[in-house]
C-alpha cells in the first residue's frame, strides 16, 4: 500500500461497555482502492469497531482520522455525509415497500414534490442490472422475495449512495453460490474504481479470495494484519481461535462420510407428502431419536418454509406430519406442546432486542417456572446457567439482547429451547453470520442434545455446517427433496452440485 495517509484509520481505539472491554487499543488503516477484510470470533470486537467507523458509537477513547485529519463522527448520518456507508448484517430494509423503494430508501427521485415512480423503477432496474443482478421485478414488494434479494437491495442502496468507504457486514450470508460470485466480483470492481471496502465475513474462502489485506481480532485486540495472498484458511482459524477447530476440520477439507438410515426404529417425526403451494411439494422425511439430519438447499429452495410449516407457521394444502405417531396440527402453540421446538433463520424473528436476556429466554416457559408471576431471581438464575452452557459472551442475563453481537443473539434464541429440551428440534441456519469458534459452540450443543435423544433437523444453506455434524443429509431444490445422502462419502461440491444442478434442470 502507498505510504500516503490512509483514507480512514483508527489509532489506539478503546471501548468499554460497563465491565466488558470490547476493544483494546485497536489500530486499523484503510486505503482507497483496497478491500480490507475483518475476521474474528463472535464477541471479538468486530461489530463494535464497525459501529465506531460508521458513527453508530460516538463515545470511545482513541482517535479516528479521515484522510489524515482527526475526526469524531456524531452519528450514522454524519458518517454518510462524509462518505462512509455500512451494510449491516441485520438488514434495515422495509419488506412491505417495493424493491425499488428499498434501493432508494430515503432518497427517492422526485418530480416537484412527489416521487417520480417511473424514473425510480427504471433507475433501480438499471442499478441492479449493472451490479449483475438483473431479472428482479423492482415493482414488486420486497416481501415477495427471499432473504437473498433483501440483502441485494441493501447492497445496491449502499453502493449507489456515493460513499467512498463501504462497510459490508456478512453481505453473502443469505446469498446463493451464484449470487455470492456476482457480489464478490462487484466488490473487486468497487475497489478497482477507487472505493475502499471493509469486508466482514465468516466465510474464510471468500475472505482470502476477495481481500487485499486481512485483520484478525481476538478478545477485543488486533492480533494480526496480513496480506491475503500470503495466508490461508488454516492460519486464519489459528489466529482467530488460538487453537484448532474440531467440528469443522472435515468440513474445511470438504469431505465427510455420512451414516446409514436408522432401520427398524420407529421415527420420532414422520412427514409424508407435505405440500405448501409455491414453496414446496410432496416432501417426505423421517427423523429418529438421537440423530441429526441435515437439510441442505440454496436460497429459495423451500427448505426454510418447510421448517416454518413443521412449526405451524404455515398451513399446508396437503400431506401429514406425525410426531411420535400422533398427527401434528395447529399453530406454534400446538407444536411446542407436542415437543417440537423451532429456531428461525433470522434471529430477530424470535427476539425482543430492548429486553434483557433472561426475559427473552424464559418467555415461553413462564407458566412452568413457577407462580403466575415467576420471581425474577428464579428467571435470572435459570438463564445464567443456560448462558454459560451456550457460551454467551458476556454471560450477563440482565443485559439487553440488542447490546450483543449477532452471533451471541443467536445463542440467546438457542438457550430459550434448552429450558426444557424438546423431542424434535428444527433449527434453520443456526450458525448464520457466525465465525468458526461460535459455530463450534452451537453445533456442540446440537450434538449434545442428540446424544440425549433429541431428534434434530438442521436446515441450512451453508454446506460446511451440514457436513460438520449431520448423520444423514437431504438436498432440496425447487421445493422438492432431490437427494437422500446416507452411508456414503459426501463432499461440499456434491451438495452444491445437487442443489444447483436440479435448479438448472428445472429452469
Amino acid at each position: 500500500m502507498p505510504r500516503t495517509p490512509p483514507l480512514l484509520e483508527l489509532r489506539n481505539v478503546d471501548k468499554r461497555f460497563g465491565g466488558v472491554h470490547a476493544l483494546k487499543g485497536i489500530d486499523f488503516e484503510l486505503w482507497s482502492g483496497e478491500v480490507h477484510a475483518l475476521v474474528g470470533e463472535n464477541g471479538a470486537g468486530k461489530s463494535t469497531m464497525m459501529k465506531i467507523l460508521a458513527g453508530v458509537i460516538p463515545d470511545y477513547r482513541g482517535e479516528m482520522r479521515w484522510r489524515g485529519e482527526p475526526i469524531r463522527l456524531k452519528n450514522p448520518r454524519h458518517a454518510l455525509e462524509l462518505g462512509i456507508a455500512m451494510i449491516h448484517q441485520e438488514l434495515s430494509v422495509m419488506p412491505e415497500l417495493t424493491v425499488a423503494e428499498n434501493v432508494f430508501l430515503g432518497r427517492q427521485p422526485l418530480r416537484g414534490r412527489v416521487v417520480d415512480w417511473r424514473r425510480m423503477f427504471l433507475e433501480a432496474e438499471g442499478i441492479l442490472a449493472e451490479l449483475g443482478f438483473g431479472g428482479i421485478d423492482v415493482r414488486a414488494p420486497l416481501a415477495d422475495y427471499p432473504l437473498g434479494v433483501h440483502q441485494l437491495a441493501e447492497v445496491a442502496r449502499a453502493v449507489t449512495s456515493g460513499a467512498r468507504v463501504i462497510i459490508m457486514d456478512e453481505p453473502t450470508s443469505a446469498l446463493s453460490p451464484m449470487e455470492t460470485e456476482r457480489l464478490l466480483a462487484l466488490v473487486r470492481r468497487l475497489a478497482a474504481a477507487g472505493k475502499a471496502v471493509v469486508y466482514i465475513s465468516h466465510f474464510l474462502e471468500e475472505v482470502t479470495h476477495v481481500a487485499d489485506r486481512i485483520t484478525v481480532l481476538r478478545n477485543g485486540e488486533r492480533v494480526a494484519t496480513l496480506e491475503a495472498r500470503a495466508t490461508d484458511k488454516a492460519e486464519l482459524v489459528r489466529l482467530m481461535l488460538g487453537r484448532e477447530a474440531r467440528f469443522f476440520e472435515s468440513s474445511y477439507v470438504g469431505r465427510r462420510r455420512v451414516a446409514d438410515a436408522h432401520s427398524g426404529e420407529p421415527a420420532v417425526l414422520e412427514v409424508r407428502g407435505l405440500t405448501l403451494p409455491r414453496r414446496f411439494a410432496d416432501v417426505d422425511l423421517t427423523l429418529h431419536r438421537g440423530e441429526i439430519v441435515g437439510l441442505y438447499g440454496l436460497i429459495g429452495s423451500g427448505h426454510f418454509e418447510l421448517g416454518e410449516t413443521l412449526f405451524g407457521l404455515h398451513r399446508p394444502s396437503r400431506g401429514q406430519v406425525r410426531l411420535e405417531g400422533r398427527p401434528l396440527a395447529g399453530g406454534p402453540g400446538a407444536a411446542i406442546a407436542a415437543g417440537l421446538a423451532y429456531l428461525p433463520p433470522s434471529r430477530r424473528q424470535g427476539l425482543f432486542l430492548q429486553k434483557p436476556v433472561y426475559q427473552n429466554v424464559t418467555l415461553p416457559w413462564l407458566g412452568r417456572i413457577g407462580g403466575v408471576v415467576p420471581p425474577v431471581r428464579r428467571e435470572v438464575a435459570l438463564t445464567r446457567g443456560l448462558a454459560d452452557r451456550v457460551g454467551l459472551r458476556p454471560p450477563d442475563p440482565l443485559r439487553a439482547v440488542g447490546a450483543f453481537s449477532g452471533g451471541n443473539q443467536q445463542k440467546v434464541v438457542l438457550a430459550r429451547w434448552l429450558v426444557e429440551p424438546p423431542r424434535v428440534f428444527v433449527v434453520s441456519e443456526p450458525t448464520r453470520g457466525m465465525d468458526v469458534g461460535a459455530k463450534e459452540e452451537v453445533l456442540k450443543i446440537l450434538k449434545e442434545l442428540a446424544e440425549k435423544g433429541v431428534a434434530v433437523l438442521l436446515i441450512s444453506s451453508e454446506p460446511e455446517t451440514v457436513l460438520a455434524v449431520a448423520e444423514r443429509i437431504l438436498v432440496m431444490a425447487k421445493g422438492r427433496i432431490v437427494e437422500h445422502l446416507e452411508d456414503r462419502e459426501v463432499t461440499k461440491e456434491m451438495l452444491v452440485h445437487a442443489a444447483a444442478g436440479e435448479m438448472q434442470r428445472s429452469a
